[in-house]
């Protein structure tokens, strides 16, 4: 187990250099980002911070951009991000690279375990706050930040609600459902995301404006709609659930498919894989009751790794893989129903 670390990067006394925050552009990414700063990093906002949001499949390439723009910068904070490898070289670079420069990484992510075992040397250059919990809020509330108070202390129960935790409170269970479903269906809108932020950082409950509402009414619509995609075109390879979306299904839907299967295996109790394309890559989603997501994607990697380019991350029950790889979509999912065959069935 990673061991905690209670100190932070921030330098009291010096406030004069840029702050880098990147964070994960969910529910809890997003509130993690807003915690970290309204604790630790105020004294920088407005003009001395630079909020980045972004994606595990895409952070090696966000942090590559950042060094552009480290050249006066005190502290790196890497927020529920879901840590690789490459991102764990990279991370090493821009120690080497950047001595004036602190990195913290605040993480839950069960795949981001070796990674960041792997950086350990690094400290008191880098610190890791990892531990099993439900969101990356609640290791920030059982670690550094102390007397939450009570807007804060909802916010840290709605990301653990987002990620897949309960709540006895209906009105935290609605919150955690809007900033979840709105935060998934704009996942390029920087300025909704940013903003979430930004009003976290001034205790303002931002899901309950007019805008806000509107966007959660057209997200529960499409989550609704990509539910019933995914019940007519599923297959099904053993006890195994299998959807094929296309890239012009991947705009519509947005950050919708992790929601969506989440729901899809509540209902059935059937593991799924969601397979699409996105761009110039293809996005699996897998989701299960019984920990296998993580594993699915872990074997996957170790079988087709030196084939594909495969970039994977996520929990034990929930987990996905980005590929860039020359197969067509179809080819690529007859690769996915094999290995289900040799890898997943029960013999």
């Amino acid at each position: 187990m990673i061991r905690f670390y209670l100190r932070y990067a921030v330098i009291g006394a010096r406030m004069t250099a840029k702050a880098f925050v990147i964070y994960h552009g969910d529910c809890d990414g997003v509130i993690s980002a807003g915690l970290y700063i309204r604790h630790f990093l105020l004294d920088y906002v407005p003009s001395n911070i630079m909020l980045k949001y972004s994606q595990p499949w895409r952070l090696q390439e966000d942090l590559d951009k950042c060094l552009k723009n480290l050249k006066n910068a005190e502290i790196l904070v890497l927020l529920d991000l879901a840590i690789g490898a490459s991102v764990a070289s990279k991370i090493k670079e821009i120690v080497r690279k950047n001595e004036h420069i602190n990195i913290v990484i605040v993480d839950h992510h069960s795949s981001s375990i070796a990674a960041l075992k792997d950086i350990q040397e690094l400290e008191p250059r880098v610190k890791v706050l990892w531990s099993k919990a439900q969101s990356t809020p609640e290791v920030l509330a059982h670690t550094i930040i102390r007397n939450l108070n009570e807007f804060e202390e909802v916010l840290v129960k709605v990301a653990n609600v987002c990620e897949g935790g309960s709540a006895n409170e209906p009105y935290i269970r609605e919150i955690a459902d809007k900033i979840k479903l709105v935060l998934a269906v704009e996942p390029t809108n920087e300025p909704l995301i940013k903003g979430a932020v930004e009003a976290i950082i001034k205790g303002s409950d931002f899901w309950n404006s007019k805008e806000f509402n509107e966007k959660y009414s057209k997200a529960k619509w499409l989550l609704q709609t990509l539910l019933k995609r995914i019940e007519e075109r599923v297959e099904h390879v053993c006890d195994w659930s299998i959807a094929t979306f296309s890239a012009a299904e991947s705009i519509i839907y947005a950050g919708l498919f992790g929601i969506a299967s989440s729901e899809y295996i509540k209902k059935t109790k059937q593991p799924i894989v969601i397979v699409r394309e996105e761009e110039e890559k293809i996005v699996v989603t897998v989701r299960s009751l019984n920990e296998q997501a993580l594993e699915f994607c872990k074997s996957f990697a170790s079988t087709y790794g030196n084939d594909m380019n495969i970039i994977y991350g996520g929990h034990k029950e929930a987990a996905s893989m980005t590929i860039k790889t020359g197969k067509s979509l179809a080819e690529f999912v007859t690769i996915i129903k094999n290995f289900i065959k040799e890898r997943c069935c029960r013999k």
